[in-house]
């Protein structure tokens, strides 16, 4: 699928990419910062992690952020430097995407960071449960290599997302995201495409900075 400026091609992402799609949940979910929620929480390294988000992605479940058919990737020749991911809640048997990427992790992490984790899910359970109503379309993981931000290339993935959702099911019309708030270019640049701040996620538990880049995420959302 093309739609970007001539020099980028923007296609569907598939098992062969699992690698660079890895790399791309763990860039997002770090922020601009060292903390990777996915390793802090369950006590493993960074390394580790991307291994086991390989392992869930090549389980080829659908309908969540850790689902390969979820993501568009942009390529740069044949590099790819960008990708998001996205899905309509509920589409795939109406499950929820929340209870599948649980189901995941649980599957594939070690029983014992399990267990770690669980721990301290009291601890986030205000950040974890953010809302994704049925039948909208959900965006989750946005990165763009350093070397080619400023090329628009987040929001022409998220035009070509939005005209998906549209394939998909003609009725869907309200997109979401979340992130950190701290994270004030990447909510200006998703304000200027339209979506609305709706609700804010507070942790007041200073602790969790020990494992997450913020303690506060933001929901937007645009009708389209």
């Amino acid at each position: 699928m093309n739609g970007m400026e001539s020099e980028y091609v923007i296609r569907k992402a598939t098992l062969n990419d699992v690698e660079f799609l890895a790399d791309v949940i763990i860039g997002a979910e770090k922020s601009f910062t060292e903390n990777l929620g996915l390793a802090n929480f369950f006590e493993l390294s960074e390394e580790k992690v991307k291994e086991l988000i390989i392992a869930m992605l090549q389980e080829e479940v659908d309908g969540c952020d850790f689902s390969v058919s979820s993501y568009f990737i942009a390529w740069y020749g044949d590099k790819p430097v960008g990708a998001l991911g996205g899905w309509v809640e509920g589409y795939y048997d109406g499950m929820s995407s929340n209870l599948l990427k649980s189901n995941l992790i649980s599957y594939v992490f070690p029983r014992e960071s399990v267990i770690k984790a669980q721990a301290k899910m009291e601890m986030i359970k205000e950040m974890l449960h953010i809302e994704r109503p049925m039948g909208t379309y959900q965006l989750e993981y946005v990165f763009v290599d350093d070397n080619h931000r400023g090329k628009r290339i987040t929001q022409q993935l998220m035009d070509v997302h939005l005209a998906y959702a549209k394939e998909l099911d003609p009725n869907v019309c309200r997109a979401q995201l979340s992130c950190f708030e701290n994270n004030t270019s990447i909510i200006k640049a998703h304000e200027r495409n339209g979506y609305v701040r709706m609700k804010r996620y507070v942790c007041d538990n200073e602790e969790i900075l020990r494992y997450l880049p913020f303690n506060v995420k933001v929901l937007l959302e645009k009708q389209f």
